[in-house]
């Protein structure tokens, strides 16, 4: 990813995590965690496709990507989880931003014990090279090939930080989201699973709702469940909106459904409503649908006249 502001000068209103973080704020001289002004969490509510919103994400998670990417590395760094953290006040990120400000300025500044000052040459890897939330690689780190790494940590203040902050959850958020969908995808094969076994049921049930004469022996009655309620709702759910396998046998093609016949209903109701609007002077809007269809051929344009049809 690399540092964007490597060559960016520091100003008086910059925060500290400013230039370390490249942060993409642009219209403001302060970081996003720093213009963050929300009451600190211990989780924060993530959008998660499929799922919702869940209370696993962190307090960086809506940052811009390089600020969340900064504090990703710091808190790893640090070795807090991220309930324990308090952005951008803990883990302290002093010392690692004094560190990294002396690669900055390309010095280190030296105060002896009678006041003077002295600059020290600081080199090493290129700033633009390095992701942020970590410190370049000095000339003998580079030269003995060590690979980069996360910096400075704040383990000393890790234990200080842990005493009084809530234990948060344990596992991951893919660890969570992974639950989540498979909660659902259980869910949605014991609905089909249930749609399965009553539909066939439906087709050999009595309409009128008595017990078949030719039922075996009765069998003990079985306690009443969630479950039970629960499959029984959406058999009558079902036969309420579709109807039965019985009654689409016995009207073969002249069968309407309920749900057909309730929009069926709803559009003849608008139909005339819409013949009263336009003819107020005309005949009664109890009239019949045949009647309404010849009224209405021009605005309808879709029932043609039977004496055309060859």
């Amino acid at each position: 990813m690399g540092t964007l502001t490597a060559g960016v000068p520091r100003l008086d209103e910059h925060c500290p995590h400013k230039l370390p973080s490249s942060c993409r704020l642009t219209a403001r001289p302060v970081c996003c965690a720093c213009q963050d002004t929300r009451p600190h969490c211990a989780s924060y509510s993530v959008y998660v496709d499929g799922v919702g919103f869940v209370q696993r994400g962190t307090r960086w998670q809506g940052y811009c990507w390089f600020c969340r990417e900064f504090w990703n590395n710091r808190v790893a760094a640090s070795g807090l989880s991220p309930p324990q953290t308090r952005i951008p006040e803990e883990p302290d990120q002093t010392e690692f931003l004094d560190r990294w400000y002396d690669f900055h300025r390309g010095y280190r500044i030296l105060t002896t014990d009678d006041g003077t000052e002295i600059l020290m040459d600081v080199s090493g890897e290129p700033l633009h090279g390095v992701a942020p939330g970590c410190l370049p690689r000095t000339l003998e780190e580079l030269r003995t090939g060590r690979p980069a790494a996360l910096g400075l940590s704040s383990a000393p203040r890790q234990t200080q930080a842990s005493a009084g902050a809530p234990e948060g959850p344990s596992e991951s958020i893919e660890d969570t989201i992974g639950a989540l969908l498979d909660e659902a995808n259980a869910e949605d094969a014991e609905r089909r699973d249930v749609m399965n076994r009553h539909l066939p049921a439906m087709s050999t049930a009595d309409p009128s709702g008595s017990p078949s004469s030719t039922a075996g022996p009765s069998q003990p009655p079985r306690h009443t469940t969630v479950q039970d309620r629960r499959e029984r709702y959406m058999t009558e759910d079902y036969a309420r909106v579709f109807g039965t396998r019985e009654e689409m046998e016995s009207q073969g093609e002249d069968y309407y459904s309920p749900i057909s016949g309730m929009f069926n209903r709803a559009w003849d109701r608008y139909r005339r409503a819409e013949e009263q609007r336009r003819n107020p002077d005309g005949p009664d809007p109890d009239v019949s649908v045949a009647a309404l269809n010849q009224t209405s051929e021009v605005f309808e344009n879709e029932v043609p006249d039977p004496s055309l049809v060859c």
